[in-house]
């Protein structure tokens, strides 16, 4: 990153070009403001200074390609006086009335020279900060974000993109870890107002976890991809998507923009004012202020002050701005969704009287062309799919309704509008793999909760206390599911109740994935990863995907060396004899619940003490029978992980392969998990 370039309006060429006398007044100006004394010249007798004259000034000291180097130094030295004078002055507030900023320059787009290269990774993935933040030596105030303008580049090559996005993911896995903590600790001690968003926020502030604090990025933010979700609006902070948790603008202050002026860098529309339309390409987006905290009509006027004079400056400069938008979400633990729509531009701005009648800031932004499908309509795509799915309707380009054939509890769609290939519907579907009998006998009737009618369904933390032996097994650190089903934290085995087990099978919170799938997915083929597999639903992290099934091979069979040999070599599935081997998974489970010990909560949460296990012995052929999950594709920054899990007294050489979400997941988005052939 470096800092953004100066953001000045293309001037009118057929206008002359104004002059600044260089009075004694005016110079007596510039040394006393040079000198730190009376800001602004406001001393009696002493000319006035703006930011229109000190830039008018900096125009007049360009040096010409004739002037000899050390005079052309001397005035970009010069120069850069002026700037740090500029950086200082107060920025001027436009008048109250019809048009409140001066007119506006010609519409034709500023020429950005080319943002610099994304940021090198650094000893802490999770941390990015800008390089002046560092040089100064002093520690900026808790909870007050750095307020330096930089543009970064959006990612060329692959390593890269790998690169800012897993600093992204970890970040949100970070947060997710801690909010889930605090969220825990509240619950068991009954509490009030449970803002466990907001203090894993403060905790990720004060452990300088959050990405890109010290700096205002202007335009994309690294590793964050149009149609991201977010279930908190603390979450936007923790990645450098917004900088408020409150306020609906987010803006470079005018002292650090050289003209003085304040700049806008985001907003999130919730389209709670009368005056917002929104179509999706055109936002037509109402300034802040003037109503009452909790909502409703405008009962005084706005004011282009703070935010909305950031958003007026933005049109004036053709500075992009990365818009948000808040819906309205029963599947998310907040009740809203925001979802990152990608980068619009400041057409217009005015003001005048709103529907409210009072008087109001309005600005109209257009989505500048060339980027992934809006976020927001890929929901509703969703959406109408799933209703005509619902329906019995089979929509254009799929070939099943339901490759399951109704052994799934979710029907499996499958769709190709590429090309003519029907192969997922040419094997026979294995709902569940067929592991061999345990190498000793069951232990029928051993009770692993004491209070199996009541532990298990109320999903409390006698569960855990009362010595049940299944949480146990797993590690301790409480039970391994919350009581919405997502899984806590990733651990080397999860040992589920099985079937020896007293609890009730149906309401055991822990026996999640013996429930089966729960979330509508699809089978679809692409030109980019040909056949993959993709949600129709909002997906929340830490929930159950599904199992990879197939027929069960032990470890040394002889199949499994010419399967290594293929796979080495970079075979498709079908070419290396479709071997799906436990051993290659990458323990991405570490990253999932995880937090750095110096940001945890003093809470009393008994850390996990994980028990070793042994290395699965078996391999998973899916060359004539297998599940949807075998269409998953491989991603170095994935959104999904592979869990270990064994039931009751199943045979532990033999745990199950189990799919949880890693981060939130949107619909249309694709399923990737990390099968190690990068390593």
């Amino acid at each position: 990153m470096a800092s953004a370039p100066r953001l000045v309006p293309k001037p009118d060429p057929d206008a002359p070009a104004p002059a600044v006398p260089l009075t004694p007044e005016l110079c007596a100006a510039l040394r006393r403001e040079a000198a730190g004394h009376d800001p602004g010249g406001a001393a009696a007798g002493t000319a006035r200074l703006t930011p229109e004259i000190l830039a008018t000034l900096r125009r007049e000291l360009e040096p010409s390609p004739d002037d000899p180097s050390d005079f052309a130094n001397r005035l970009r030295l010069s120069q850069q006086r002026l700037d740090a004078i500029s950086a200082r002055l107060p920025s001027p507030t436009p008048p109250r009335a019809r048009s409140p900023l001066p007119p506006p320059p010609p519409r034709e787009p500023y020429p950005l020279p080319p943002p610099p290269p994304p940021p090198r990774a650094r000893a802490s993935p999770a941390r990015a900060s800008s390089p002046a933040a560092g040089a100064s030596g002093r520690k900026r105030p808790r909870g007050v974000p750095g307020a330096e303008m930089v543009r970064a580049r959006v990612a060329a090559s692959q390593a890269d993109m790998l690169q800012v996005r897993n600093m992204v993911r970890r970040a949100r896995l970070i947060f997710e870890a801690l909010r889930g903590r605090c969220h825990r600790n509240t619950e068991h001690h009954h509490a009030g107002r449970n803002r466990a968003d907001m203090r894993a926020l403060s905790a990720m502030i004060d452990g300088e976890l959050c990405l890109y604090r010290d700096v205002r990025i202007v335009g994309p933010v690294p590793g964050v991809l149009v149609g991201d979700a977010f279930n908190y609006r603390a979450e936007l902070l923790v990645v450098g998507l917004h900088c408020h948790t409150q306020a609906g603008i987010g803006y470079v202050p005018a002292s650090q923009v050289s003209e003085g002026h304040p700049v806008a860098t985001s907003i999130v529309s919730s389209g709670g004012y009368l005056d917002d339309h929104d179509n999706g390409d055109v936002l037509m987006y109402t300034g802040s202020g003037g109503r009452p905290r909790n909502g409703g009509d405008h009962l005084s006027d706005q004011e282009f002050q703070r935010g909305n004079l950031a958003l007026a400056y933005s049109c004036n400069y053709d500075v992009e701005v990365r818009v948000i938008r808040c819906h309205d979400c029963d599947a998310s633990p907040s009740g809203k969704l925001y979802v990152y729509d990608g980068l619009y531009r400041v057409e217009s701005s005015a003001y005048g009287p709103g529907k409210s009648g009072r008087e109001v800031c309005q600005f109209k932004l257009v989505r500048l062309p060339g980027q992934d499908a809006l976020g927001s309509n890929t929901w509703r795509s969703a959406r109408d799919l799933t209703d005509a799915l619902v329906a019995k309707i089979r929509p254009p380009g799929y070939l099943t309704m339901d490759m399951s054939k109704g052994k799934e509890a979710v029907p499996i769609p499958v769709r190709n509008t590429v090309d003519q290939d029907v192969s997922p519907l040419e094997f026979e579907y294995l709902v569940r793999p067929e592991f061999p009998a345990p190498p000793k006998p069951v232990r029928r009737g051993h009770k692993c909760c004491i209070y199996s009618k009541t532990a298990c369904s109320e999903m409390s933390s006698k569960c855990a206390a009362s010595g049940c032996a299944c949480v146990k097994r797993s590690g301790g650190g409480g039970p391994a599911y919350s009581a919405d089903g997502t899984l806590v934290r990733g651990r080397p085995v999860v040992y589920e109740c099985g079937a020896g087990c007293g609890c009730p099978p149906r309401s055991c919170p822990n026996r999640v994935t013996q429930r089966g799938m729960m979330h509508r997915l699809e089978v679809f083929r692409s030109k980019e990863t040909e056949w993959g597999v993709r949600t129709l639903d909002l997906i929340q992290p830490g929930a159950f995907l599904c199992e990879f099934t197939g027929d069960v091979l032990p470890a040394d069979h002889p199949r499994i060396a010419n399967a290594n040999t293929n796979a080495s070599t970079g075979a498709s599935m079908e070419e290396w004899g479709g071997i799906v081997d436990p051993r290659k998974f990458p323990p991405r489970w570490r990253e999932w619940g995880d937090a750095p010990a110096a940001v945890l909560p003093d809470d009393g949460e008994e850390p996990p003490r994980f028990t070793q296990c042994p290395a699965p012995g078996y391999v998973i052929d899916v060359s004539k029978r297998r599940n949807f999950a075998a269409y998953i594709s491989h991603s170095g920054a994935p959104n999904a992980f592979v869990q270990l899990v064994v039931r009751g007294d199943e045979d532990e050489s033999c745990p199950h392969l189990m799919v949880f979400a890693m981060e939130t997941i949107p619909p249309m988005r694709e399923l990737s998990i990390d099968y190690g052939v990068d390593q």
